[in-house]
């Protein structure tokens, strides 16, 4: 829903009109890629080509895309904010303002911590567990690694195909407004 939603947007206000199509176009590879691999790092060259396919210059791609692969974890802070609620409930534990912000902000911090490492987020699971559960780790920490694996793929690939849609925001603070119909005409 994230990609489907935001993606378009961000596209459209890097790209201007025409861009979300020129995106949609493009996108599939590098999410595939990083599907399978669940890896953002490993999507890097993908990224790359794929950026020059779409016209953005190499001196954009070469920053944004390495700079993406290990800060830009949207994908896995929210999956990591899934499995806490999940277990949140399981429990029987009220997921109130102040837990619900902590947890968004350890998410976040372990989510570009463990950024690059195919199931490295089986470290960020462990630190969401000691933190939330300490009573019951035994049951909480093999639950959440098992809706890692199930998570991790779509979360790596809103993480790396974001990569991509994000350097259409750059190139538009580059090369201008309207780079994308120059590129395109």
């Amino acid at each position: 829903a994230y990609m489907f939603t935001f993606f378009p947007l961000y596209a459209r206000f890097g790209g201007g009109k025409g861009a979300v199509k020129v995106m949609f176009r493009h996108l599939f590879k590098p999410a595939a890629v990083s599907f399978g691999t669940c890896s953002s790092v490993a999507t890097i060259p993908t990224n790359l080509d794929t950026c020059e396919k779409t016209g953005i210059s190499k001196d954009v791609s070469k920053v944004v895309i390495p700079m993406g692969a290990t800060m830009h974890m949207d994908g896995s802070a929210m999956s990591a904010i899934l499995k806490v609620a999940f277990l949140f409930g399981m429990f029987g534990q009220d997921f109130t303002t102040g837990r619900a912000i902590l947890a968004i902000i350890v998410a976040v911090f372990s989510s570009v911590a463990m950024s690059g490492i195919p199931g490295g987020g089986g470290t960020g699971e462990l630190v969401l567990c000691t933190i939330f559960f300490p009573d019951q780790m035994a049951i909480a920490y093999p639950i959440a690694i098992a809706l890692g694996n199930l998570v991790d793929p779509p979360a790596t690939m809103v993480n790396a195909a974001g990569d991509y849609v994000v350097s259409y925001i750059v190139e538009r603070f580059v090369s201008g407004k309207n780079w994308l119909q120059k590129k395109l005409h």
